[in-house]
C-alpha cells in the first residue's frame, strides 16, 4: 500500500503508483471525501474527459456561430 508523509503545512506528495493509476498530471485537481474516520481522494471529473465527446460540426468555435447565424437569416 503507497504511503506519504504530511509536511508541517498540511501538505503531502501523492505517490508515483497513485499517480501513474489515475494518470495525474500537474493542474488536476483531488475530490476529498470523509467518510466514518476514513478518508478517500480521487480525481476530479473535469470537463476535459468529454473532449472529442460530440464530433458534430466544425472545431472553430467562431465559424460555427458565424455559420449557424447564416443559417438562420441573421447575418
Amino acid at each position: 500500500m503507497p504511503t506519504s508523509l504530511v509536511t508541517s503545512k498540511g501538505r503531502t506528495t501523492v505517490p508515483k503508483e497513485i499517480r501513474e493509476t489515475l494518470a495525474l498530471k500537474p493542474g488536476d485537481k483531488l475530490m476529498w471525501e470523509l467518510r466514518g474516520g476514513q478518508v478517500f481522494v480521487r480525481k476530479h471529473p473535469g470537463l476535459w474527459r468529454w473532449k472529442g465527446f460530440i464530433k458534430d460540426g466544425p472545431d472553430d468555435t467562431v465559424q460555427a456561430v458565424a455559420e449557424a447565424r447564416k443559417r438562420r437569416g441573421r447575418i
